[in-house]
């Protein structure tokens, strides 16, 4: 591996790089998968110590060959929204070319087994997956001694459970309201989920 000396890129990947792609394409993304999307890929900048700034941009190839960077391309395969991390892919490779060869050439293979597909999502959901996944967002997860995972937050309580060859779910709001017909549109608006 090449040593830091010959990786001086100017951008940074996350603040930089990710979020300016992130930015330009915002239109075309739900707002939570861009507030996970920029929850994990901060997180893997705590983890990995990457940023120019107070660590060591060679780590981001590193971050690219992880666990971490395949959990998030599956979880945006899985959500049909893969497309953008090709583009922070994309990005990454064409500003790091010069200045550190190592990213660039790490971001192009990235780039390369998205595209071959070689990043596999299961198909099948269970509730350990789904653990995982409310875990990754970086929600408190509580498993039941019937098998039943909980995740409470203010005011949402949201409860999974295995059911034939899915799951099930069960989402309860709490809230407050002054009037009869306040609490008739909360009711509509839950029906419509």
């Amino acid at each position: 591996m090449a040593s830091r000396g010959e990786c001086r890129p100017t951008k940074d990947f996350l603040r930089h790089i990710a979020n300016r792609v992130i930015s330009e394409n915002i239109a075309r993304l739900p707002l939570n998968v861009v507030d996970d999307i920029k929850k994990k890929l901060g997180l893997a900048e705590d983890k990995y110590r990457f940023s120019i700034y107070n660590g060591n941009p060679l780590r981001i190839a590193d971050y690219l060959k992880s666990e971490d960077f395949l959990e998030l391309a599956k979880y945006l395969k899985a959500l049909h929204v893969d497309w953008i991390l090709d583009r922070i892919l994309q990005a990454l490779e064409e500003e790091y070319s010069d200045s550190c060869r190592p990213v660039a050439e790490a971001a192009r293979e990235a780039r390369r087994t998205l595209k071959e597909e070689k990043v596999e999502v299961k198909e099948k959901i269970t509730v350990d997956g789904i653990a995982r996944m409310f875990k990754m967002a970086g929600y408190k997860v509580e498993k039941t001694e019937d098998g039943k995972i909980v995740v409470e937050e203010p005011n949402v309580k949201v409860t999974v459970w295995a059911e034939g060859d899915g799951v099930s779910y069960m989402i309860c709001r709490t809230g407050r309201v002054t009037t009869f017909e306040a609490l008739m549109a909360k009711i509509s608006k839950i029906r419509e989920i």
